[in-house]
């Protein structure tokens, strides 16, 4: 393991180094950034913010700020990139909380303290902070305060509309536009796991067998590009269309029970809990490597693991071996968290930059109509889309 410490202004060196190379590719931000600075749509308001702290998540933060914004974000668990926030906490209108080794329990906490400085306007992710917002007694009057707010994920968007919450402001769901259904979470999950996965591991992919629990957007782009790196891809899939879906795509499909005993790599990519149980880990071949590709960790039962388990070992940074009681053997990368971020960058520049777009425009028309806008759940207007996808064309063709 690396145990070179790293002095604070070398580390918050390297973390604006990040975010210039990530700005020189974000093309899309830099011209909403410039209308910003000149109308400050943000101007007097306060953003609260849960999203993944890494380099473009600072350039996405620089253009809020631009707009006149007062910013405190905090990040999830496994992957804030620690010399990104320190670089991020040196500005003026930025505060960060948290770092990479954050449990659970401390990220919660972190997320009230968003919620405690009063924000204007929320950007969640996974709706860890509109969950507190809604279920918590000592945020309830800031429930008629906040203009509105936006959900990233389907895991978030998940837990808002089946748990019925209702906070008496709008909530726009990023994650329901096709732009970030398809440019983002088929194309850019899928590469950047696959990336995450072989940065962590570096075991050969060609030939493997590799099982994906979950065919959503991102489930799909997981398997498309792993099957692009020539492995021998079954696809896991509940949902009767999806699983077709995979079926007319090529993909094997088969029940969980059915394929543990063949996967030399299972990843999961629900966005549920529990979808990858101690008992299905107990029938797993010797040597299965594990990852997750979903919002939170606990979509593999963990704790379950780490309680079974006669001996764990650091075997690589990032990968854990976890040997159970019967002598087999499971490598979990980066603890079950996010594993394209945990282990790795996120998603590539250039696909973040358009949806980071789809947030800055969303929070504009909050900060400018928020109390307006139908109160509930929804889809991000069409022009909203419309208009990032003709900037993204603009900027790549």
């Amino acid at each position: 393991m690396n145990d070179v410490t790293i002095a604070p202004e070398q580390e918050i060196e390297s973390g604006r180094r990040k975010i210039e190379w990530a700005r020189a590719h974000m093309p899309i931000l830099a011209g909403i950034k410039s209308r910003f600075e000149q109308e400050l749509p943000f101007k007097g308001r306060r953003i609260g913010i849960c999203l993944h702290v890494e380099a473009k998540t600072g350039v996405w933060l620089d253009a809020l700020t631009a707009g006149g914004a007062e910013i405190i974000i905090t990040g999830s668990p496994g992957s804030t990139q620690d010399d990104v926030a320190k670089a991020l906490n040196a500005h003026t209108s930025i505060t960060v909380l948290g770092s990479k080794a954050d449990s659970r329990d401390v990220h919660d906490d972190h997320c009230r303290e968003v919620l405690r400085s009063y924000p204007d306007i929320i950007a969640d992710n996974g709706a860890d902070l509109l969950t507190l917002l809604a279920t918590e007694a000592e945020f309830e009057a800031l429930r008629d305060t906040i203009r509105g707010s936006t959900e990233e994920t389907t895991t978030g968007a998940f837990r808002l509309r089946e748990n019925n919450i209702d906070l008496g402001f709008a909530t726009w769901v990023i994650n329901d536009t096709q732009a970030k259904r398809i440019v983002e979470n088929r194309y850019g999950v899928g590469s950047s796991v696959v990336d995450g996965v072989m940065r962590a591991t570096n075991v050969m992919l060609h030939g493997k067998t590799l099982v994906v629990v979950g065919y959503g957007y991102c489930g799909s782009g997981v398997a498309q590009r792993l099957r692009g790196m020539g492995a021998h891809v079954t696809v896991v899939e509940r949902d009767p269309m999806r699983r077709l879906e995979a079926h007319l795509e090529g993909f094997r499909t088969a029940d969980l029970d059915d394929c543990l005993r063949q996967a030399q790599i299972l990843i999961t990519v629900t966005g549920r809990d529990g979808a990858l149980t101690f008992g299905a880990i107990e029938q797993l071949r010797d040597g299965c490597i594990l990852a997750n590709a979903g919002h939170f960790s606990s979509e593999i039962e963990v704790g379950a693991l780490e309680q079974a388990a006669v001996a764990i070992t650091d075997c690589r940074d990032g990968v854990k071996e976890y040997r159970l009681a019967s002598g087999k053997r499971v490598f979990l990368i980066t603890d079950g968290n996010l594993v394209n971020l945990a282990a790795g960058d996120g998603n590539p520049i250039e696909i973040m930059d358009l949806g980071l777009a789809l947030q800055s425009l969303s929070l504009e028309q909050m900060a400018l109509f928020g109390r307006s806008v139908p109160v509930g759940v929804h889809p991000v207007s069409q022009k909203i889309e419309h208009d990032v996808c003709s900037l993204a064309l603009s900027a790549w063709v």
